[in-house]
């Protein structure tokens, strides 16, 4: 043992554990007070910044932090101050453990920084937005519409076949005296829903009037006379059509604007997608309950 102390390098440690020893007591309160310290730099005021003001772009957070009055950074360092107070204390307090609650945020926060690899989104050039938009076609298209005023006759007091005896016969007083589309609301019964429906498309009809309805309206040409009678779940009408446009896909200039907003959200969701999986290769997963 004597032999060991001789040694220089055993002495220089002895020495060196004294030496900290005593620093430790003379300092024993700031050490224990270690816990309660809060330091704020630049770094950290700037990441609090982007993650409450969801600045994910350094540059802007540190412009934005060096245009800052004295009184707006103390401000600063005061929100960040207290979340971290609160912060620490409810670790302390272990209140993280088996919080749903928290663990839920904690995956939300997670799951939107992943957001922050947006930038690296390649630029999207002329041929991706063609390419998308072939790609995804069906689902640009435009539904069905039509123009029309009706003259409804109900069945719900009558039977079919005398409702739709009246209807034709107020078919020829319709013709005869040319009515036009404005007088419409002067002739038959109220209907439960419009009277009028201009550029409505074919979703809405069909709600109105069931799909029945729906496709023989669809299915008359415009000439300007009133047609019909056409039944409905309600009864039948006689149908004044003016405009009956058919679905159809927009050719890629008229919707560029749309494609280009798409294909941005769907690059978006292609990056943040890479970005978890990254994160998922580090681990090894494990189903205890698979045989």
């Amino acid at each position: 043992m004597r032999k060991l102390l001789k040694e220089p390098l055993v002495q220089f440690l002895l020495i060196a554990l004294l030496l900290l020893g005593g620093e430790r007591l003379i300092n024993a309160d700031d050490y224990a007070n270690e816990q309660y310290r809060i330091l704020v730099d630049d770094q950290v005021l700037l990441q609090f910044m982007q993650l409450q003001a969801k600045m994910f772009k350094p540059s802007q957070a540190k412009a934005v932090l060096e245009a800052m009055s004295p009184e707006d950074r103390q401000r600063l360092v005061g929100d960040y101050s207290r979340n971290e107070v609160l912060f620490r204390e409810a670790m302390a307090l272990n209140l993280d453990k088996n919080d749903q609650i928290i663990r839920r945020r904690l995956i939300q926060k997670m799951d939107y920084l992943a957001q922050g690899f947006y930038d690296q989104a390649k630029p999207m050039s002329e041929d991706d937005l063609r390419g998308y938009y072939t790609e995804h076609q069906e689902d640009y298209q435009k539904a069905a519409s039509a123009t029309f005023t009706h003259v409804f006759i109900s069945t719900d007091t009558r039977g079919t076949i005398e409702a739709k005896t009246i209807a034709e016969t107020l078919l020829k007083t319709l013709m005869a005296d040319q009515i036009p589309f404005e007088n419409a609301p002067r002739y038959g019964e109220r209907f439960l829903y419009n009277r009028n429906y201009v550029n409505r498309d074919d979703n809405e009809i069909s709600s109105h009037f069931g799909n029945d309805f729906r496709d023989s309206v669809f299915a008359l040409e415009v000439t300007g006379d009133w047609q019909g009678p056409v039944q409905s779940s309600y009864g039948w009408h006689l149908v004044l059509l003016k405009k009956n446009t058919p679905a159809y896909i927009p050719e890629f200039d008229e919707i560029r604007s749309a494609v280009f907003a798409d294909v941005e959200r769907y690059q978006q969701q292609q990056t943040k997608r890479e970005a978890i999986n990254k994160l998922m290769a580090k681990y090894k997963i494990s189903d205890q309950g698979q045989q």
